[in-house]
């Protein structure tokens, strides 16, 4: 009895054996800051660039003998690279779950990146997703993400002065004026909350990858419309689709076109703005919000301060409302994902589902074409679009 029960104990240790490197090859990662840095009880002031033509921040990085352009982007609990231009010297790890703009949910491969320098900070065994990019923003090479405050270092964005502040020293911003908000983690990036009516409240991811200033969710909308004493915010309605993620668009629903009294951000109001409802990705403060004050992370009391350029209790935004969105069709083509009824857009005859085929004679094969076309200002283009029926008619309008 004892040599059959060496012998099954033997066959079983063999068969873990074999099946031990499949187990690795799915291996799954975990949220990990298990990185790090090159420097102690410092505060690193870095240059930022702006990206052309929008708000968002871009921080030069060196990875190797190579120069890079990385979003800087508060809505990423990692950092990431693409798997379309991947960064040589990178260690894969394995597989992780991760969600999108629109909160889908993809299994994604992660890696290690090599030593990653910012300014003079180096990152060392830095751990980043790797994405499909369904759109090729200008120059971003990858993606730095919340990680670095979640390892516990301080953040000032203060594009104002074209600068990023980075420190280990816990005290650096304690004393400075502002507006305090505490901020929460879900799924790693910060939730705090603001107030779009009277009444009001809710809890919004703050999301430097987004370039809009305010977005609300729909069932957020829906909670809150009761409540709006004002029902001349609501400006419009109509079906669609407009956010995109890397997973893809989110699904088509009714659309709620808003022009907000105010948006209070820890007891600061932005009057004056306008914005629109989301279906999927959850209610978010985006880049915009880094025109009107620099924004510090201070990891250790969970604290958001937000600091107002022009040093009052308001501002103005004024901003324009999203009057139309195009976004790739199921076979990939530009089509008309979102009109409004009130625009220049409607009224010219575009409608929703319509797919762009030519523009001024130009065939737009894609909607990575479409993404490549630059408009001209002011310009009348002739387009020729296929309508849900598959009729073919030529729209003119200025884009």
């Amino acid at each position: 009895m004892r040599d059959i029960k060496t012998g099954s104990v033997r066959r079983c240790i063999v068969g873990l054996l074999l099946l031990f490197p499949l187990a690795m090859l799915g291996q799954r990662a975990r949220y990990s800051l298990d990185f790090t840095l090159s420097k102690k009880n410092f505060a690193d002031t870095i240059a930022i660039v702006l990206e052309p033509n929008g708000n968002r921040v871009l921080l030069p990085v060196s990875i190797g003998e190579k120069d890079y352009l990385f979003l800087l982007d508060t809505g990423a609990s990692h950092a990431v690279v693409y798997e379309d231009a991947m960064i040589a010297g990178c260690e894969t790890v394995g597989t992780i779950d991760s969600y999108d703009a629109n909160d889908q949910k993809s299994h994604v491969q992660t890696v290690k990146l090599p030593p990653l320098t910012i300014g003079s900070l180096t990152l060392t065994g830095c751990q980043a997703t790797v994405q499909r990019r369904r759109v090729r923003h200008g120059n971003i090479d990858g993606i730095i993400g919340f990680d670095l405050v979640n390892k516990g270092l301080q953040m000032k964005i203060d594009v104002e002065n074209r600068r990023l502040v980075l420190s280990d020293r816990k005290k650096l911003f304690v004393k400075e004026p502002g507006y305090r908000m505490k901020y929460r983690l879900r799924w790693n990036v910060p939730y705090m909350d603001v107030s779009p009516f009277r009444d009001y409240h809710e809890r919004v991811r703050f999301d430097t990858g987004s370039p809009r200033l305010y977005v609300i969710n729909k069932t957020s909308f829906d909670k809150g419309e009761p409540l709006m004493a004002n029902r001349e915010q609501i400006e419009g309605r109509c079906q669609g689709r407009w956010m995109m993620g890397f997973s893809g668009t989110e699904t088509r629903g009714e659309v709620v076109f808003l022009a907000l009294d105010s948006l209070s951000v820890g007891g600061y109001f932005l009057r004056d703005m306008h914005t629109l409802s989301t279906q999927q990705g959850n209610s978010h403060i985006g880049a915009e919000l880094l025109k009107y004050g620099a924004v510090t992370f201070i990891p250790n009391k969970k604290t958001m301060l937000f600091q107002p350029y022009n040093e009052e209790g308001s501002c103005e935004v004024g901003n324009k409302q999203v009057e139309k969105a195009v976004v790739p069709s199921d076979d990939g083509l530009p089509m008309i994902g979102l009109v409004w009824e009130r625009s220049e857009a409607y009224k010219a005859g575009f409608r929703e589902g319509d797919i762009i085929v030519r523009a001024d004679g130009r065939d737009v094969g894609s909607f990575m074409d479409y993404r490549r076309y630059r408009p001209i200002n002011q310009h009348v283009y002739t387009f020729e679009v296929r309508d849900w029926q598959g009729e073919t008619k030529t729209v003119m309008a200025t884009w």
